[in-house]
């Protein structure tokens, strides 16, 4: 549960990152890509965490079962978000950064596929904090570049 209200409160952080946009006429492709994924990573993680809720009533109750649900779930889910938000354009001017990007979903996949496959509940929990750090990098990096063309006061 609490994954997925930290998933929430993530998203909100879009709101932000349009806050320091200039308004639309500003905004490069970059921000507008920013937003989409703070959006899409935090409900991602919010919907994610509260299935894990739901899929353990229907199971049963069968914790194994859980995690192999949820972890084949999220590995299918995380692979094709990483497809679409890491293809080539003007919202990655630069091939190092793109490249980290699809490194950390690779590991995150990787991850939720073991935890499926052994259904070993500390792996999944890893995964869910991999994947947190997609929209928190996301904020932190525009936050960051903000900071950096403020003048000095």
């Amino acid at each position: 549960m609490a994954i997925g209200g930290l998933g929430i409160s993530l998203a909100g952080f879009a709101g932000l990152i349009a806050a320091f946009d200039r308004g639309p006429k500003a905004r490069t492709p970059t921000s507008s890509w920013r937003i989409r994924n703070i959006v899409a990573g935090g409900f991602l993680i919010t919907f994610s965490g509260f299935s894990v809720i739901a899929t353990h009533s229907l199971t049963g109750g069968d914790v194994d079962l859980t995690i192999s649900i949820v972890g084949s779930l999220l590995a299918a889910l995380l692979l094709a978000r990483g497809y679409v938000s890491t293809r080539p354009g003007p919202e990655w001017p630069s091939s190092r950064g793109r490249f980290i990007a699809m490194a950390f979903i690779s590991v995150d996949v990787a991850i939720y596929l073991v935890a499926a496959l052994t259904a070993e509940l500390g792996l999944l929990q890893l995964g869910f904090l991999i994947q947190l750090s997609d929209p928190v990098s996301i904020f932190f990096n525009t936050v960051r570049e903000v900071a950096s063309s403020s003048p000095a006061s």
